[in-house]
């Protein structure tokens, strides 16, 4: 019998860790790939999810209480607001949509509560702006600026026929 050199105990060594160092790396390649993929999907839903959010809960307001003549372009302090009026249990009460200190804003009042100071309002997402225009006869287009400078904006119809309040 041959016996064993030191050279192929060598070669032997040198393979294994070579091989183990391949495994390590294509571990480390999939897990920063893996990574890569993970943060852009949640970037993409944390977008989707600010804009929709912005969409569906102003819409939702307007559908909520759109009665004739509920519905207004007003303002609160400096800012923009919708107005919506409601009635509740034979009470006046108002409702204002807001931008301010880059956050949309919500007030529910009774009607006759004097004047409601903007910071008072209820934070409901962070923005960078709204706008609000009356677009013709019982159209409202509303855009949102979010926080990444993205603009959402829809045009939205009300059943109200009240003008602007100022």
């Amino acid at each position: 019998m041959k016996k064993e050199t030191g050279n192929r105990h060598i070669i032997d060594m040198v393979f294994v860790v070579a091989l183990l160092f391949l495994f390590s790396m294509s571990a480390i390649m999939l897990i920063a790939l893996g990574s890569s993929i993970y943060s852009r999907g949640v970037s993409v839903m944390k977008k989707n999810y600010e804009s929709r959010t912005a969409y569906a809960y102003i819409t939702e307001k307007l559908r909520q209480y759109d009665t004739d003549g509920s519905i207004s372009v007003g303002n609160i302090g400096r800012s923009v607001a919708l107005k919506i009026n409601s009635r509740l249990d034979g009470e006046e009460y108002v409702t204002y949509l807001y931008e301010y200190n880059g956050e949309l804003r919500e007030i529910f009042a009774k009607a006759n509560a004097g004047k409601l100071r903007p910071s008072a309002g209820q934070k409901i997402m962070d923005i960078s702006t709204l706008d609000i225009e009356p677009k013709g006869e019982g159209l409202l287009e509303i855009t949102v600026t979010l926080m990444d400078g993205t603009d959402v904006t829809f045009v939205t119809s009300k059943k109200s026929t009240e003008g602007n309040d100022t």
